[in-house]
């Protein structure tokens, strides 16, 4: 025995109406799987707010004195010149003396611009370690013309690579201002 039953007894406008919220509630669980929203996973800071850091700021060391024999004797000193720095989404590359630099920048409201980076230099049996720790003072730039001042410090090390021995440190703080 066959019973047929009327196809629908929903009007076309509730199928409508609850499209939207099935909508949504797959959008929703979706974020972050690759299917639209790249989510939490993607690792790199964004820089939404005070990003306009690029430029040439001119460098003042708080302590400009020589930085000693035993670094004078290897070639080294503080860094001369500008610093110069590019900015590709918060992706920061910073032209400080002779060092090339690059870290992320994410803005307000940390502000925080640190770079490090270290390398052995075989011809002198030396590893050479540069630390710039430093922030971008409130408030951060908006636009390319606003007033940047950058506050940070500089540490240079250079140790032996035979025996781990300091050769040479100069540790300074400075202010970079565009």
């Amino acid at each position: 025995m066959h019973v047929e039953s009327p196809r629908s007894a929903r009007s076309p406008k509730a199928v409508t109406f609850l499209r939207i919220p099935v909508l949504l509630a797959v959008g929703m669980m979706t974020m972050g799987s690759g299917m639209g929203n790249p989510g939490c996973g993607s690792g790199v800071p964004e820089c939404e707010e005070g990003c306009a850091i690029a430029g040439t700021y001119t460098l003042q060391f708080a302590d400009s004195s020589p930085p000693g024999a035993g670094c004078e004797a290897l070639g080294f000193g503080l860094p001369q010149g500008p610093l110069v720095l590019t900015l590709s989404d918060s992706y920061v590359t910073a032209k400080f003396g002779d060092e090339t630099l690059s870290t992320y920048y994410e803005g307000e409201p940390s502000r925080a611009l640190d770079f490090s980076t270290a390398q052995y230099l075989t011809e002198k049996n030396v590893r050479r370690t540069v630390l710039i720790d430093s922030t971008v003072a409130a408030p951060s730039p908006r636009s390319a013309t606003d007033r940047s001042v950058i506050e940070g410090e500089y540490d240079l090390e250079i140790l032996s690579s035979e025996d781990n021995r300091v050769k040479c440190h100069i540790k300074r703080n400075f202010t970079a201002t565009r």
